[in-house]
C-alpha cells in the first residue's frame, strides 16, 4: 500500500464531502430534535447512507466505466479536472462547490426525509464526491482499497460531526468558515491536479 497515495485519497474525500461544514450541521439540527437518542440515530443513518453511496461508487465505478468502453486512465484525467475545478471554485469563492449541492443548503428541510435528501445526497455524497471516489478507485492497484478507506473515513467523520460537533461548529463566524473552505479548496485543487497528471502519465505509458 502506498501510504502517501492513501493519505491524499482520504484527504480528498474528506475535503470534498466536508461533513463538519457548519451549514450542513445547521441543516441537521433543523431536522432532528435535541434528544440524545434522536441525534444518535439520525447521525448513524446519514453516515450509513453516505458510506453505501461512496463505497458502492468505489466498488462498481471501474466496472461501469469499462462497460461503457471508457478508458480508466482518461477517466482519471477527467476526474482530476473535476476535482481540481471544485477546489478552485472553493478557493476563489469561499463557498462549497455547486457540484456538491451548495444551493441545497439554502433550502429548508423540515421533515426527517431531509436526512437523505438534501443532507446525505447531494450535500455529502454528491456528484463531486462520487466522481472522486471512482477516480481514486481506478487510479492504481491500491485505488480500490484507498477509496473504500476514504469512504469509511467520510462516514465516520459524518457521524462524529452530526452527533458531537453540532453545538460548536454551527457557531463559527462566516469569515472563519470561508477561510476553512479556501484552505480546503487549495488542498483539493492540488490533489485534483495530481490525479490529472497521474492519469496522463499512465495513459501515455501504455
Amino acid at each position: 500500500m502506498d501510504w502517501n497515495f492513501l493519505t491524499q485519497a482520504v484527504t480528498a474525500m474528506l475535503v470534498i464531502t466536508a461533513p463538519p461544514d457548519p451549514a450542513k450541521i445547521l441543516l441537521f439540527n433543523s431536522i432532528v430534535d435535541e434528544s440524545r437518542q434522536s441525534r444518535m440515530a439520525a447521525a448513524i443513518k446519514v453516515a450509513l447512507i453516505v458510506a453505501g453511496i461512496l463505497g458502492g461508487a468505489a466498488l462498481g465505478g471501474a466496472e461501469f466505466a469499462e462497460l461503457l468502453g471508457i478508458n480508466l486512465d482518461v477517466f482519471s484525467v477527467v476526474g482530476g479536472i473535476v476535482v481540481a475545478g471544485m477546489g478552485f471554485e472553493m478557493l476563489y469563492g469561499g463557498k462549497r462547490s455547486k457540484a456538491q449541492g451548495q444551493e441545497a443548503t439554502e433550502q429548508d428541510a423540515e421533515e426527517e426525509g431531509g436526512l437523505i435528501m438534501p443532507l446525505a445526497i447531494p450535500l455529502i455524497a454528491g456528484p463531486g464526491a462520487i466522481v472522486t471516489s471512482v477516480t481514486i478507485s481506478t487510479s492504481n492497484d491500491d485505488g480500490m482499497v484507498a477509496a473504500l478507506i476514504g469512504s469509511a473515513a467520510v462516514a465516520l467523520m459524518t457521524f462524529i460531526s452530526f452527533r458531537f460537533l453540532g453545538g460548536l461548529l454551527s457557531k463559527l463566524s462566516d469569515r472563519a468558515t470561508a477561510l476553512m473552505l479556501r484552505l480546503g479548496g487549495m488542498l483539493l485543487a492540488t490533489i485534483g491536479l495530481q490525479m490529472l497528471l497521474g492519469g496522463l502519465k499512465n495513459f501515455f505509458a501504455t
